[in-house]
């Protein structure tokens, strides 16, 4: 009698298995919301970075503008994920959730540029700018960390490790540098060279960051290893050595920028996508039983 209920059973928990791993497709809603509200984030941080340093202040006016569209359009695209988007109020009641938590930060980082917008079109004084150019870069940081950490759970083991909210802040951060250099550059500000080795950073820490993601979890592997290795060397290696032929060649950092913005973008997408196949990974394992 019990061997008969478990060939019932058994069947079935495969077939279930094998739905699950049918329904594990990239999320491009989510790709989206995570690549342009990082790329978005990290520009404040290099608005607020000039606010001190005093380099392309020239630029500063315009990169806020760009990176709170950036930001925003980055919004939309989380909404569409939902299959009715007119529940978006009732997807916003619990304050624990990730769904509030991103939405909070977004919110908080969009109207922090828009006062500082406001700010510096009247011309006030330098302290109210830098503080909350501060307050906007930090939100905007947070918010490409806390993007990959709600994606943290138990149940998707190559989900469940810090490395992957690190990554997913770690890819945006030369993503959001390379087009407020772009910006430097085009609105042709004598002195490039701070941002040009900020993107040379952002470049190691990426590469680094997807590296460290993708070998300790698993992810580097199987269908996942060339969106992977994309994820490294196109999102990280490149815009790093781009920077550095910027910082040295100032006459073309308009294009070195411009090609390090595209290559940011394609490895950051990457990095995303590789965590939703390493999860298909996963689960065919299980699709086995």
């Amino acid at each position: 009698m019990r061997s008969g209920r478990n060939r019932r059973i058994w069947p079935d928990r495969a077939a279930i298995c094998r739905k699950m791993v049918s329904r594990m497709e990239i999320q491009w809603s989510l790709v989206l919301f995570t690549v342009l509200t990082g790329a978005g984030g990290w520009m404040l941080a290099c608005v607020a970075i000039d606010e001190f340093a005093g380099k392309t202040r020239a630029t500063n006016k315009l990169a806020v503008v760009v990176a709170a569209v950036v930001a925003c359009a980055g919004g939309i695209a989380s909404v569409t994920h939902l299959s009715h988007p007119e529940h978006i109020m009732g997807a916003l009641s619990h304050p624990t959730s990730g769904i509030f938590v991103e939405a909070a930060l977004t919110g908080l980082m969009a109207v922090c540029a828009i006062v500082y917008f406001v700010l510096l079109v009247r011309e006030a004084s330098a302290g109210a700018r830098k503080a909350f150019a501060v307050l906007g870069a930090v939100f905007g940081v947070l918010l490409s960390f806390m993007a990959g950490e709600s994606y943290m759970m138990s149940s998707q083991l190559a989900w469940n490790t810090p490395l992957l909210p690190l990554g997913y802040a770690g890819t945006a951060m030369p993503l959001g540098v390379a087009l407020y250099l772009a910006l430097a550059a085009w609105r042709k500000e004598p002195d490039t060279s701070l941002f040009a080795k900020l993107l040379v950073a952002g470049g190691v820490v990426a590469a680094l960051t997807a590296a460290a993601y993708g070998v300790v979890s698993g992810a580097g592997a199987d269908q996942a290893l060339l969106v992977w290795g994309l994820a490294v060397i196109v999102g990280g290696a490149a815009p790093a050595a781009l920077g550095a032929l910027a910082a040295k060649t100032p006459e073309q950092v308009l294009s070195l920028a411009a090609a390090a913005a595209v290559c940011c973008l394609a490895g950051a997408t990457a990095y995303r996508c590789t965590m939703w196949l390493a999860s298909v990974t996963v689960n065919n394992f299980f699709g086995l039983l």
